[in-house]
């Protein structure tokens, strides 16, 4: 109980502020606007509870059991002693609110330094579920194979909401936040009218990315995506959809840098009869003709018609694929004899046994989403011709090979 009536009479004078995330700067979220309802997705209503009743959750959240879990985080990364009475300021932005998920930024000010992380919260009993599911699967590739591309998870919990017209519970979990790191879509320039790649920067103006970056964008989101790719069970971080979001990027002192945000399935993508009578190096085929698809979908502006990446994703898709796997080589996570070997099984195939390759993931697209099915439907032959051509041009360097 003491410790109860600590953390309420320290809450009295620590700052608090509420604001909504925007490209000019944060809006200080006012007392009409906590009466505001609250959407659970765009253009849907909580029967009852209201924008006020989510800020007051998320803190709620956040300090959570007297303060402990947050600030054991804070100690670990600001490497020092903090207490919940080290807490100057809390800033809890909402960010973003997507179909299952809402996501929120807190940045907490202590002694001089500052820690921004990621809430994610689900009211439906759906996206709670789905929720617990990602928690749990960014555990699992964070511990398995220690790459620093998904957000860290922190910690998690439930909080109950009771409100005159009702209760509700809210379900949250705590994960690193990638600062300055942004949402990107293919997009047409206005001035020339060509397609490119915008980079949704919210601190200056949107901007379309050089030649160079956007390749750069499109081999780094390959090569992470093999990263996690299971040669031996042939499990895979999917699905995945450039219109979601899923890959963000950073531009600093001119260097590109890709993170993937969230891990929603971690399995094959196809039912085979058995893993044991599978050839692994055909699963991992269909692994690259898969991505050499999905690296191209995504929707105009992210919110516009569907699009299709330009010709210069599939060099570039093609580079980190193999990049992916080289690092798995030299680390002894391979497994499949050379690198090498399987580009050259790759440069085998002529146009036409490549196209037929395609044939079996033909039904998984139209089930998954007609729309982009559609798209894909429209673009497989000129794809397969673009796909041949690169594999055809494409060579390691002697530097990349284990010899």
């Amino acid at each position: 109980m003491a410790g109860f009536l600590f953390l309420s009479g320290y809450l009295n004078s620590m700052l608090i502020k509420y604001l909504f995330s925007a490209p000019k700067g944060d809006i200080p979220v006012g007392a009409d606007d906590l009466q505001r309802p609250f959407l659970i997705s765009a253009g849907e209503r909580h029967p009852f509870l209201t924008l006020g009743n989510y800020f007051e959750a998320i803190k709620d959240f956040i300090l959570m059991d007297h303060g402990r879990p947050l600030t054991t985080v804070l100690g670990e990364h600001l490497r020092s002693d903090i207490g919940p009475d080290s807490i100057s300021e809390i800033l809890i932005r909402t960010e973003k609110h997507g179909a299952l998920y809402h996501l929120a930024s807190v940045e907490i000010f202590c002694g001089g330094q500052s820690l921004k992380m990621c809430v994610s919260t689900a009211v439906s009993e759906n996206g709670k579920a789905w929720l617990k599911h990602e928690l749990g699967l960014l555990k699992f590739l964070n511990l398995k194979l220690a790459l620093p591309y998904l957000p860290v998870p922190y910690f998690e919990g439930d909080v109950k909401v009771r409100s005159d017209y009702g209760n509700e519970s809210m379900s949250m979990f705590l994960t690193e936040w990638f600062e300055n790191y942004y949402e990107w879509h293919i997009s047409t320039d206005e001035k020339g009218g060509k397609q490119g790649v915008c980079v949704w920067d919210l601190k200056n103006e949107h901007w379309f990315a050089s030649n160079e970056q956007g390749f750069e964008i499109f081999r780094q989101a390959s090569k992470i995506l093999t990263l996690y790719y299971d040669i031996r069970d042939f499990d895979q971080i999917y699905p995945w959809h450039h219109a979601a979001g899923d890959f963000i990027v950073r531009s600093k002192d001119g260097i590109i840098d890709v993170k993937l945000t969230t891990a929603r399935k971690y399995e094959p993508i196809m039912l085979f009869s058995s893993k044991d009578t599978i050839d692994p190096v055909v699963a991992l085929t269909y692994f690259f003709l898969n991505l050499s698809i999905r690296m191209r979908l995504d929707r105009l502006d992210g919110v516009g018609v569907r699009g299709w990446a330009g010709g210069f994703s599939v060099d570039a898709l093609i580079q980190g694929f193999f990049e992916g796997l080289l690092i798995m080589e030299a680390e002894g996570g391979y497994g499949l004899g050379q690198v090498r070997d399987l580009l050259s099984l790759f440069k085998g195939f002529d146009q036409e046994e490549l196209a037929g390759l395609f044939y079996p993931l033909l039904d998984m697209y139209a089930k998954e989403d007609p729309g982009d099915f559609s798209v894909i439907q429209a673009n497989l032959g000129s794809h397969t011709k673009e796909l041949y051509e690169a594999i055809q041009s494409f060579s390691l360097r002697d530097d990349q090979v284990n010899k």
